[in-house]
C-alpha cells in the first residue's frame, strides 16, 4: 500500500538516485507538516476546552512535529544543492544538521513540559473531557501511527537518519497521544492529578526520544565509522583486481548520501610506472561503479618474491593472529643493502584500544622482530585510527 501510494505522487522518472531521494524526503515532509498542523488544531482545542495539561502539551508536541517536518523539507532541500568553493564537498551533511535541529525542539517542549506537568500534580484541578473528546484524541493516535510507519517506509527505502528521525517524532506523538487518552478517561472518573503524571510522562518520552536522535545526528556529523561489511565489501572487490596484493589504510567519509573514499594498495615493486597506473585506474573504475565516487588511491610497492619478506610476512601474520590490539600488518617492506638493513611495515590497531596500549605494543612487536630478524632495524608506521 505504502508503495503505490508513494509512486502515485513520487513517480520514478529517469532522474538520477539522488534526485529521487531529495524528492521523496520533501514529499514525507510535507505529508508530516499537512497532518500534524491539523492535529495540532485539533488537539489545542480540545485541551483548552476540557483544561487539561496533558492534552495541550501533547498538542505543542505536534506543534514541535510541524516545526521539525520543515526542517527535514529545508535539510532536504539544501543537500541537493551541488559543491561549490565555499563547500567542495556539497551540502549532503544539512540533513543531520535538520535532524539534530528536531531533537533540540524535542528537548525544548520537553523541558517545558515538565515544568507545566509538576505544577498540574501539586495543585490538580478538576476535568470532565467529553467522550467525543476522548474519541477524537484515540483517532489522532491511529493517524500518527499510520504516518510513522510511512515515515519508516521512506527512510528505509532512501536510506534517511533523517526521515527514521521523523519518523520517531510522530511515534513518540501516537504514544504520548495515547497516553493521554488514558488520563482523560481516569480524569472523568475522578482521578484528577494523573492528567498531571501523563503530562510528565509524555514529557519524559519527548526528552529521551530527542536525546536518542541527537545522539544519532551528532555521530553523523562528527563522522562515524565504515561498517565492517562495508570494508570486506571494498577489500573483495580490489583485491580481485589482477595485480592488487593487498589493502589497506581505507578511509571513508560520508556527506549525507555521498561517500568519498581513499585507500592504499599494494602492488609488486617490479611492476612498471604505466602498469601501476593501469591498476590504480582499475581500482578507482571498479569503487566508482560500486559506489559512485572515484577513490583516492596510494600505490604502495612491495617485495613478495624476496626471501626474507615471505619470511617475515609468515612471522607478522602468526604475530598478528595471536594478538587482539592488532587489526591488520601491511605493507611490509625489506631494505637490505651493504649500509642499511632495516625492516618497515605498517599496523593498524583495534579502536577500542588507547595510545598508550598501542605504543605497548608497538614497542613489543619492534623487539619481537629485531630479536628473530638479527641485524635488521626495525621502523614501524602506526595508522591513524579513521584509516582500517
Amino acid at each position: 500500500m505504502f508503495e503505490k501510494f508513494t509512486k502515485f505522487f513520487v513517480p520514478e522518472n529517469k532522474e538520477s538516485a539522488s534526485d529521487y531521494r531529495t524528492k521523496i524526503g520533501i514529499f514525507q515532509g510535507w505529508i508530516s507538516v499537512m497532518v500534524n498542523t491539523i492535529l495540532f488544531g485539533l488537539k489545542l482545542t480540545i485541551g483548552l476546552m476540557a483544561g487539561a495539561v496533558s492534552v495541550i502539551a501533547d498538542a505543542f508536541h505536534t506543534l514541535a512535529d510541524v516545526i521539525g517536518s520543515a526542517v527535514v523539507i529545508w535539510g532536504f532541500h539544501q543537500s541537493k544543492k551541488p559543491a561549490d568553493p565555499s563547500h567542495p564537498f556539497g551540502y549532503g551533511r544539512a540533513e543531520y544538521i535538520a535532524t539534530l535541529v528536531i531533537a533540540v525542539f524535542l528537548g525544548v517542549a520537553g523541558v517545558e513540559f515538565v515544568q507545566a506537568s509538576f505544577e498540574r500534580i501539586l495543585f490538580p484541578s478538576p476535568i470532565n473531557p467529553e467522550w467525543w473528546m476522548i474519541y477524537i484524541l484515540g483517532f489522532t493516535v491511529i493517524i500518527k501511527e499510520v504516518t510513522a510507519r510511512y515515515g519508516e517506509f521512506l527512510s528505509k527505502k532512501i536510506a534517511s537518519g533523517t526521515l527514521h528521525a521523523d519518523a520517531w517524532h510522530h511515534r513518540s506523538d501516537a504514544l504520548s497521544s495515547l497516553l493521554v487518552v488514558v488520563a482523560l478517561i481516569a480524569g472523568k472518573m475522578g482521578y484528577m492529578s494523573l492528567d498531571g503524571w501523563a503530562g510528565l510522562g509524555v514529557a519524559l518520552f519527548i526528552l529521551w526520544t530527542g536525546l536518542k536522535i541527537a545522539q544519532g545526528a551528532i555521530d553523523d556529523l562528527l563522522g562515524k565509522p565504515p561498517t565492517e561489511g562495508e570494508l570486506e565489501e571494498i577489500r573483495a572487490m580490489v583485491g580481485s583486481i589482477e595485480g592488487v596484493l593487498g589493502v589497506h589504510d581505507i578511509t571513508i567519509h560520508t556527506y549525507g548520501h555521498e561517500k568519498f573514499i581513499s585507500m592504499h594498495v599494494e602492488i609488486n615493486a617490479n611492476e612498471t610506472p604505466s602498469r601501476a597506473h593501469d591498476i590504480s585506474e582499475r581500482v578507482e573504475d571498479i569503487v566508482y561503479e560500486e559506489y559512485g565516487v572515484e577513490p583516492t588511491v596510494h600505490m604502495d610497492p612491495i617485495q613478495p618474491d624476496h626471501p626474507t619478506v615471505k619470511d617475515l610476512q609468515d612471522y607478522l601474520q602468526a604475530y598478528s593472529e595471536s594478538e587482539d590490539r592488532i587489526t591488520n600488518i601491511h605493507d611490509i617492506r625489506v631494505v637490505d643493502t651493504d649500509e642499511h638493513h632495516v625492516i618497515l611495515f605498517g599496523i593498524n590497531f583495534a579502536a577500542d584500544i588507547g595510545q598508550a596500549q598501542m605504543l605497548s605494543c608497538e614497542s613489543e612487536i619492534k623487539e619481537s622482530v629485531k630479536s628473530s630478524f638479527s641485524g635488521f632495524e626495525v621502523e614501524i608506521k602506526i595508522s591513524p585510527m579513521h584509516r582500517y
